[in-house]
């Protein structure tokens, strides 16, 4: 079919040019003119929801700099981008938004492949180390990172103050902390695993056979989890926590950027703190709480290209764009985006380390902070396999001398291991 289609195409060229040429001199402006508009090159890049105003305008310095190259914006959801983009990879965008934990699904399938040298020198220059990692996958870069994304502790000034917020033990004590264990979402508490040393995926959260969570410090994790049903500031919360928070029932919880107004909606934009992650007690002793941390991505599917290397290069010229420098800044000021950036220049300007809320996202994608989400794809077994442990524990179905049991099966869930 594809080899029919071809055939097709160069037909019509060739017709094309011989009712061009039987037109004659005097519609010879017009021919030049369709002719100039038939050699620019289209890229349909998908962007998440509710930021196609934002992309549109910022893309028009780039197309005045590259009048040979039109881009097409769409809104998609971009946490389905890899279910999007494999449906059919030859009708999808030629350059996509998606989170960085979706990028071993397409690179094992095929759907995107090593950037060009440039733009992967580009990156490991411009780029923080955690976003490079989270665009790097089997030490070979796939992705254009443009921001980064990770939980903080939200709390309320007139209940807690900074000092007492860095430390779990003392924000329970003087006060309250919200979340949901009774239902837990492993985005949330499964790197409780990691603040113990314990690790996902091995090193590099590569590794399939990698995760050692059913040892003493991942048992300790589970002990954890069920005392919290005994300790009075942790109150179980589901999707009513910012409700709680405004009511003061909690005075503290955890979530992402994507919270911030909700927040100061509910106490008030002077009452609202915002900080890193609080050191925590588990198994006696005091380590770092860590958090997952997600990268933003932007790659290039070269399928809707079929070889056309012109295409191909303008689809990266447009990725590059995209993460570059004066884009991340453009972004991070928007406040319909206010995304925090990648670009270590852009990380430790003013305007970022004055934000609290940049600030405490950029201070937690250290490592003593938080752990890059592994990307391969075998953590869709992580998901449902460990909340389910989780909430099991807190809920008092799996009991103490059950925790090693169930810890050796939840690593072979993981793994994938039948």
């Amino acid at each position: 079919m594809k080899s029919n289609l071809k055939k097709y195409l160069v037909s019509g060229v060739l017709l094309g040019a011989a009712a061009l040429t039987l037109a004659g001199c005097g519609s010879e402006a017009k021919n030049e003119s369709a002719s100039d508009s038939s050699d620019n090159t289209e890229v349909t890049l998908w962007v998440t929801t509710d930021s196609k105003k934002f992309y549109t305008n910022i893309l028009k310095d780039f197309e005045k700099d590259n009048p040979d190259i039109n881009v097409k914006v769409v809104e998609t959801e971009d946490a389905k981008a890899q279910e999007n983009v494999k449906k059919d990879p030859s009708s999808a965008a030629d350059v996509f938004a998606l989170p960085h934990d979706q990028l071993g699904q397409l690179v094992d399938s095929g759907v995107i492949q090593e950037i060009p040298e440039k733009y992967a020198d580009e990156i490991k220059a411009d780029q923080s180390e955690t976003a490079l990692a989270g665009a790097t996958y089997k030490d070979k870069v796939y992705a254009f990172p443009y921001g980064i994304e990770s939980q903080v502790l939200y709390y309320n000034k007139k209940l807690l103050n900074a000092d007492q917020v860095n430390n779990y033990e003392t924000i329970t004590k003087e006060a309250t902390f919200g979340g949901n264990l009774k239902a837990v979402d492993a985005y949330k508490f499964g790197s409780l695993f990691m603040s113990v040393g314990d690790k996902l995926f091995g090193d590099n959260g590569e590794d399939v056979n990698g995760t050692d969570w059913n040892n003493p410090a991942g048992v300790s994790v589970l002990q954890w989890i069920a005392d919290q049903k005994d300790n009075p500031g942790f109150v179980n919360v589901g999707d009513d926590y910012i409700s709680q928070f405004e009511n003061e029932k909690i005075a503290s919880f955890e979530s992402g950027p994507w919270d911030k107004e909700k927040a100061i909606e509910a106490v008030g934009e002077d009452n609202l703190g915002i900080a890193v992650y609080p050191k925590i007690t588990i198994g006696g002793n005091e380590v770092q709480q860590k958090a997952f941390l997600g990268v933003k991505l932007y790659a290039v599917n070269q399928a809707p290209a079929d070889g056309d290397a012109k295409k191909i290069a303008a689809d990266y010229k447009v990725a590059a764009y995209l993460s570059n420098q004066t884009t991340q800044e453009a972004q991070f000021k928007d406040k319909s985006r206010n995304i925090i950036p990648s670009n270590t220049t852009i990380q430790q300007a003013d305007y970022v380390m004055n934000d609290e809320l940049a600030k405490a996202v950029v201070t937690m994608s250290g490592p003593e902070y938080s752990v890059v989400m592994p990307k391969i794809p075998e953590m869709a077994n992580f998901w449902t396999s460990s909340a389910a442990v989780l909430s099991d524990t807190y809920n008092g179905k799996i009991k103490p001398d059950q925790y090693q049991a169930k810890l050796d099966t939840l690593v072979k869930d993981i793994s994938g291991e039948k």
